[in-house]
């Protein structure tokens, strides 16, 4: 069973009186513990394919499953809960909040999103930062940290 599938994928925006097409017709499957890379120019679609695939948006056109689910279908909040059960996202920025702890970042998903209790989030955050060698620094703020700490954190 594949874990993505996208059929004929469209995504437009309109920008004033203008359609842009970001993606046209895209199909592929992907299978599970594959390995794949998106590349082309920059403007070819790879940020919105990520954005469908990770529940950021919708396409406006065609089907899209992920995980078995079809995402199309998902009102905001589902897409929310099932971002937060199903998918990570690493970020070319670190998206750390500044005025947090290096433990209060990691923490935070874990309030907002899966509404988790606090004995279960500091074993869960105790337990993330020992696996990524940050649990010495996690009273430390983003701007104390270096860029391949911040990466971790934002693991």
């Amino acid at each position: 069973m594949s874990l993505i599938v996208a059929e004929n994928v469209q995504k437009d925006y309109q920008s004033g009186e203008v359609i842009v097409r970001a993606l046209k017709g895209l199909s592929f499957e992907i299978e599970p513990a594959s390995f794949v890379s998106f590349v082309g120019p920059s403007g070819s679609g790879k940020t919105t394919l990520l954005n469908l695939i990770g529940c950021l948006d919708k396409p406006t056109e065609g089907k899209l499953t992920v995980a078995a689910t079809d995402v199309l279908h998902l009102d905001r909040k589902q897409s929310a809960s099932f971002r937060g059960s199903n998918i990570g996202f690493i970020f070319q920025d670190f998206n750390l909040l500044p005025v947090l702890t290096v433990y209060e970042n990691i923490e935070y998903p874990l309030l907002m999103v899966q509404n988790t209790p606090a004995p279960d989030r500091e074993k869960r955050v105790t337990a993330l930062l020992d696996a990524v060698g940050m649990l010495e620094q996690k009273d430390k703020y983003p701007d104390q940290i270096s860029g391949g700490q911040k990466q971790r954190v934002a693991v």
